[in-house]
């Protein structure tokens, strides 16, 4: 029993909240199969976007995808990679359709990887971002037609907007901005005017202006004298614009991939970010985007753009002069490239999977281009191949590169803080593994400070936040040696890799199983809130409902963090096998306890066919191929023991 669940369960009643997870988008940004979608445009509207490809302009289509299909408005999309042969297209599903989305999405870009020969950049970088616990879009191949004709391979891209907000954030109220490059700017002091600021942030969200005056306050900060402000005088300030281990962590994953069109030292100054400002928050996150020029030299240096070369960055070279900062940066960059791995590493296997996947439809694609000095031309396999070979190549180099270039920079190893502790993840029930939607426990040190929301789960609690998969996921409760948290939804099966945050760093990156079901049995109640006991026994063609965590996928879009609807019940994928100690019980529902946050209800009858009332020792349910067992008292109380106190009433 975990110290702390009998406190946590009174957290699960909930309204629901706005959002939705997307758990049924999993197989659509599958990167381990290949989709087919299939787009019908007007050929004169077709021809009119191939002519106007430089401009934004949406056309009506229509999106098919297996054996569904909806109206959708498509555009042209991208800086240098736009073209009129192979564009990258915009999929917006609210453009003409209002409220409409497709499996919780409302958006995403189809991307034709026109400035990357292997198609592998930009897909391989976002998930070195999530295994850091930093969010970044989903990607995954497809192969796309085009009023019946193969247009070419592509990479679905998860887009970055308010569903993308409350998915990883739990909240879509800030300001979200696509970073425009305008000229080489690195963050350089422009003066007060809000109008020489405004051509660097395309508003994302639904606000009627930018907050430049925040932005503007950001930048006179960081162009402060070194001599006006001491080290711990500008790290106060700072704090109220950002968190700089975070913005640490992600140009330190940049680094790692050779970013020539970054944050740091990029070849037109800063580029290639969103940057969203928390709602009702002075605070900026700087988000993960366009990742097609990395993997540009395995010998780049790792103060590239920070103390050294042509652009260099501001904030980064002021940060990294304070000792503190310096440690950090030299921390996320030790962490990103020991998840990175050189030969035979995470990153190396990636690659050898993703291209076996993908060989034959890159191979195959009709319009493949490829970027020169001169803008795209024409490309094919030989591209392809060298390509994708240079990746394993340039894995091979980075890693001996940047190990050595910390040493040299005084770089000490030393354990992460906060420390996720060796097995010290597990779902409620025991077993070490998670599963969607499941709650689960991270044991370590340092992890946050005894608190407790007071309204349900928060994505971030304190200073603390879990990230699985880069997504932060509800907590229910944090202490200095434990993390109680829901799994998002959405998780995929197969691994996930968590990592806590306690307002400090980010801790080691632990990776863990993810099961289609981790049930953990709370309660086996009567239809009166009584339960089942040798005392108030299963009465022939009653029906029980039995209480439980980790039942896993649902059969609707629930947002992370959100109560079981009390409309629409959101119902189990599988249906659970409940035994009465000999005895089957007959399933009549099983899905999210309405009301309730992370809870199952499994309503099970029992035969009609009993002789007698049955007072089993234990009922044991089965899910997803895991068992969990509940030891049946002698005296029926008036709810659970484990339960303490949750009010049932009303729950079907």
């Amino acid at each position: 029993m975990h110290s702390n669940r009998l406190s946590i369960l009174m957290l699960m009643v909930l309204s629901a909240v706005s959002g939705l997870t997307q758990s049924q988008a999993n197989v659509f940004l599958d990167d381990s199969t290949i989709q087919v979608i299939h787009l019908t445009m007007d050929p004169a509207d077709l021809a009119t976007l191939q002519q106007n490809y430089t401009l934004n302009t949406y056309y009506p289509a229509t999106f098919a995808w297996n054996g569904q299909s909806l109206q959708v408005g498509v555009r042209s999309h991208g800086g240098g990679s736009r073209s009129p042969v192979k564009p990258n297209l915009d999929v917006n599903f609210t453009k003409y359709v209002k409220k409409q989305d497709f499996l919780g999405l409302t958006f995403f870009l189809l991307k034709a990887n026109n400035e990357d020969p292997s198609n592998l950049h930009e897909w391989l970088s976002m998930k070195l971002f999530r295994k850091m616990g930093l969010p970044a879009p989903r990607e995954a191949p497809a192969q796309v037609y085009l009023n019946n004709q193969l247009l070419g391979f592509y990479f679905i891209v998860e887009h970055e907007d308010e569903s993308y907000l409350q998915r990883n954030f739990g909240e879509s109220g800030g300001y979200l901005y696509e970073w425009q490059q305008n000229g080489v700017y690195e963050f350089n002091n422009l003066g007060t005017d809000p109008t020489l600021y405004a051509p660097l942030v395309d508003l994302k969200t639904s606000q009627a202006a930018p907050d430049l005056a925040n932005l503007i306050n950001l930048v006179q900060l960081i162009n402060q004298p070194a001599t006006s402000l001491t080290d711990d005088q500008f790290a106060s300030a700072l704090s109220q614009f950002m968190n700089p281990a975070l913005f640490l962590a992600h140009i330190a994953v940049e680094s790692v991939l050779a970013e020539e069109d970054g944050i740091c030292g990029g070849i037109v100054g800063m580029n290639n970010f969103f940057l969203y400002q928390f709602q009702n928050s002075t605070l900026y996150q700087f988000l993960a985007w366009d990742k097609d020029l990395t993997f540009s030299d395995p010998n780049r240096d790792i103060f590239f753009g920070i103390t050294n070369g042509s652009n260099i960055n501001l904030l980064a070279q002021r940060l990294v002069g304070i000792p503190r900062y310096r440690t950090m940066y030299l921390n996320s960059l030790a962490k990103a490239q020991t998840l990175f791995g050189g030969t035979g590493g995470w990153a190396d296997v990636e690659l050898t999977r993703e291209y076996a996947l993908i060989h034959d439809a890159a191979v195959n694609d009709p319009n493949k281009q490829c970027a020169t000095s001169n803008g795209l031309i024409p490309c094919g396999v030989t591209d392809f191949e060298t390509g994708a070979q240079w990746l394993h190549t340039y894995v091979a180099g980075r890693y001996p590169m940047v190990m050595s270039s910390l040493a040299s920079a005084g770089y000490v190893a030393t354990p992460a803080d906060p420390q996720i502790a060796a097995g010290g993840i597990a779902a409620w029930g025991g077993t070490a593994a998670v599963s969607p939607g499941g709650l689960t426990t991270v044991n370590g040190l340092d992890l946050g400070s005894n608190l407790q929301p007071t309204n349900g789960p928060v994505r971030l609690l304190g200073n603390t936040f879990v990230a699985v998969n880069g997504v932060r996921a509800p907590l229910f409760s944090t202490t200095p040696t434990q993390v109680q948290f829901q799994v998002p939804a959405d998780v995929p099966l197969g691994t996930a890799n968590v990592v806590v945050w306690n307002g400090n760093d980010l801790s080691n990156s632990v990776d863990v199983s993810v099961l289609a079901a981790t049930p953990d049995i709370l309660g086996v109640i009567h239809a009166d809130g009584t339960t089942l006991s040798s005392a108030r026994p299963m009465l022939p063609g009653e029906t029980l409902s039995i209480y439980a965590a980790g039942l896993g996928i649902l059969n609707q879009n629930v947002a992370i963090g959100a109560a079981g609807p009390t409309d629409v019940l959101a119902t189990t994928l599988l249906t659970p096998q409940v035994m009465a100690d000999a005895t089957p019980l007959s399933i009549q529902f099983s899905g999210l306890a309405p009301g309730f946050v992370g809870l199952y209800q499994v309503n099970a009858m029992a035969p009609t066919s009993l002789s007698a009332p049955l007072a089993p020792r234990v009922v044991l349910l089965t899910q997803g191929g895991q068992s969990a067992s509940w030891t049946v008292g002698s005296v029926g109380a008036s709810v659970s023991s484990k339960l303490h106190g949750v009010q049932l009433t009303g729950a079907r």
